[in-house]
């Protein structure tokens, strides 16, 4: 039997399904990988892809596994069964290699506890002021990795204080928010220069981050507080782009009067 296997070649090509589905595989099966023993963080991240790989790949096919089968699997596809090895089905996952990567780009679900996300990429859809309370939040994050910092993120670019989410769904708030900082840090270079995620750490020092906040208003502001409401409430990508435009006339200047 030859089955001709299509999938997504990237995060952007999900459907909502598609994205809803790997979400949902991913959650899985990094829950029931608790407790076991790997070799290593690149072994545990490489089964990890593998599996979720395999799995996505059969689903979004119709290919249904029946059982496993000696040293292969027993599948089914339109009522007909077949034997594939588990070398050739480790080899059709290989088809998926983004999906062990974070997204370049944003990518986001739809809807969430019946409310509508803000624009993906945030273009006009995000005050300023949000982006900054998202942001400070995901640099706590970054170090707690406590759920409900996930979920507070969640009830801002969903516009919904109350708002409930599922394992997967709380994910996804994850993935969005990496691809998110992935492509601002293409799109304003001279401002935003770090990796869309940072290394963990033990603790955020939240005084210094606050201060990294104010300072970004500062800068816009000039220093002058009657601005401040003014410039919060700009969508986000307004205010970093006034932001890389400092950042680059700042290192234009030092390039052209280094200090001695």
């Amino acid at each position: 039997m030859t089955l001709d296997l299509t999938a997504p070649t990237s995060w952007t090509e999900l459907t909502q399904e598609q994205l809803a589905y790997l979400l949902k595989v991913i959650a899985t099966v990094n829950r029931s990988s608790i407790g076991h023993t790997y070799r290593s963080r690149e072994d545990f991240s490489a089964q990890v892809a593998a599996n979720v790989a395999t799995r996505c790949l059969l689903h979004w096919n119709g290919i249904r596994v029946i059982t496993p089968y000696a040293d292969a699997w027993l599948l089914a596809h339109d009522g007909e069964e077949f034997i594939v090895s588990t070398g050739d089905l480790a080899a059709a996952a290989a088809m998926l290699p983004w999906i062990s990567r974070l997204p370049e780009d944003p990518v986001r679900l739809d809807t969430i506890d019946g409310a509508k996300a803000v624009s993906a990429d945030i273009e006009d859809d995000l005050s300023f002021d949000d982006y900054l309370a998202c942001e400070a939040l995901w640099q706590v994050w970054q170090s707690t990795q406590a759920d409900s910092l996930l979920r507070d993120m969640a009830a801002v670019l969903y516009r919904k204080d109350d708002i409930k989410l599922k394992e997967y769904e709380q994910l996804s708030i994850f993935y969005w928010w990496a691809g998110l900082k992935a492509m601002l840090s293409r799109r304003f270079p001279n401002f935003l220069q770090t990796s869309p995620v940072e290394p963990a750490v033990d603790h955020v020092d939240e005084l210094t981050l606050r201060r990294s906040m104010d300072s970004q208003i500062r800068a816009l502001t000039k220093g002058d507080i009657t601005k401040e409401s003014t410039i919060l409430s700009l969508p986000a990508t307004r205010a970093l782009t006034e932001l890389d435009a400092l950042a680059r006339e700042y290192e234009e200047l030092n390039r052209k009067y280094p200090s001695k």
